[in-house]
């Protein structure tokens, strides 16, 4: 009898996926790492952690990679971001583990054209959307819907890269050019443009009845983790953006009770599980951004990954559980993880809002961040702030300079504590770069 030891593949752990390795270990799994590729931009580089591995392997082949492994037994395939979802949705296939996702259908978790066009013929609703690599089609198309003001970004990206809101014909033009000529910030050439209706967002009727403004955009985040088709939502976050020249910027979010915002858990949960089983995402983790309108959802785009930059530690005071601590109870015990499912909601055991850095300024970052007068706000749980390199004016979530996240048992009191935030937040930049 031969013994092969039993050991976690996780494709990409970069970002939050730099914690499934340790989340595995802990449970007495050894893990390996697979590269899709060996260009990564080094925003991703950084948060590659070579203890948690047994062996780093940039993938070549199929039969390479089973060479390498062969004394091993793979139990599962992970993707740790967005660009490792469509290996590891292979590989899973390749090893055969327990409880993938049909591969054929990956190309829909990444390509927001192919998702959008999956929801269509599913019959769920979804935003009117066109691609092309000719500005000439594009405008052509936009003309034909009287479709502005509309959104330009690349088809394939992740962290608000590259999104442009375009009023007028000259901002398309604009937008188009910026785009082609650059790479997504996994470093691959943008070689066709996606074209979406610009969504003029609100809110649920039933809840919250917040005015808002022009240069804000209000989202949901919809995270889950599924078994065999049976999904369930480990929470849903309410999104507030800011406009930043014509880019949306995260400013901060809101957790939201499943108790208290039970109208938005179901309606919100009824519509995203009809979006994963039109995308086939039946097994592991999802994160979804939707907006309302005209008082219901509509999805922005899926991931078949966790969200990146988030504090899970935040997450699990707050609701007593958080999304990758469910993803493996759901790979290494299923049935524990289907009971939690049926569990009734709880309320909140804290409120919980993670506020995004945004930088106005920008150079060389020249001295440590004094962040001694954050650490006193009230509620303030964790802060990360990047601390060396060139700090860059906030466009998007890939040059966002960090994030605090802030619990309090109030939530009049975390709005109070984002205001003395940002508040305090100008002088910190001045600091570093002088």
């Amino acid at each position: 009898m031969i013994y092969k030891k039993n050991i976690v593949l996780i494709v990409d752990a970069y970002s939050i996926g730099s914690l499934i390795a340790p989340a595995f270990m802990s449970r007495g799994f050894e893990c390996v790492h697979v590269r899709s590729t060996a260009q990564v931009n080094g925003f991703y580089e950084a948060w590659f952690r070579t203890g948690d591995f047994i062996h780093d392997i940039l993938y070549r082949s199929d039969a390479e990679l089973q060479q390498a492994l062969s004394e091993y037994n793979v139990q599962f395939v992970l993707a740790g971001c967005e660009f490792g979802v469509e290996l590891a949705a292979h590989l899973a296939a390749q090893f055969n583990v327990a409880r993938h996702n049909n591969p054929a259908h990956a190309v829909r978790w990444r390509d927001k054209y192919q998702m959008h066009e999956a929801l269509s013929r599913a019959g769920v609703r979804s935003i009117k959307h066109f691609k092309s690599d000719s500005l000439p089609s594009i405008l052509e198309w936009v003309k034909e819907h009287d479709m502005l003001p509309v959104v330009l970004k690349p088809v394939k990206s992740a962290g608000s890269d590259n999104i442009h809101i375009c009023t007028q014909v000259s901002d398309i033009e604009h937008a188009f050019e910026v785009i082609k000529s650059s790479r997504n910030i996994f470093l691959e050439s943008n070689e066709t443009i996606l074209v979406q209706q610009y969504l003029d967002n609100s809110d649920f009727k039933s809840e919250l009845m917040l005015s808002k403004s022009k240069d804000v955009d209000i989202e949901y985040c919809v995270n889950t983790v599924s078994v065999d088709g049976l999904h369930y939502v480990s929470e849903i976050i309410r999104v507030y953006r800011t406009r930043i020249g014509a880019s949306p910027v995260h400013d901060y979010n809101q957790l939201m009770c499943p108790v208290d915002n039970a109208d938005v858990y179901s309606r919100l949960s009824g519509y995203i599980f009809s979006v994963l089983d039109a995308l086939g995402i039946r097994q592991g983790v999802g994160h979804s951004e939707l907006m309302i309108v005209d008082d219901e959802p509509v999805l922005l785009e899926t991931a078949a990954r966790m969200p990146g930059g988030i504090d899970l530690s935040a997450y699990t005071r707050a609701l007593g559980h958080n999304q990758l601590s469910l993803w493996i109870d759901s790979l290494v015990n299923p049935q524990a993880f289907l009971d939690y499912r049926q569990q009734p909601r709880k309320k909140l055991y804290f409120h919980s809002s993670c506020v995004f850095l945004i930088a106005r300024q920008e150079g060389p970052i020249k001295r440590q961040p004094d962040i001694s007068s954050w650490k006193a706000i009230p509620g303030v749980h964790s802060i990360k702030i990047q601390d060396e390199g060139v700090l860059k004016q906030t466009i998007s979530l890939e040059n966002c300079p960090g994030h605090v996240f802030i619990l309090d048992s109030s939530r009049a009191n975390i709005q109070n504590s984002i205001e003395l935030l940002r508040e305090h937040e100008p002088s910190v930049y001045r600091e570093m770069l002088t």
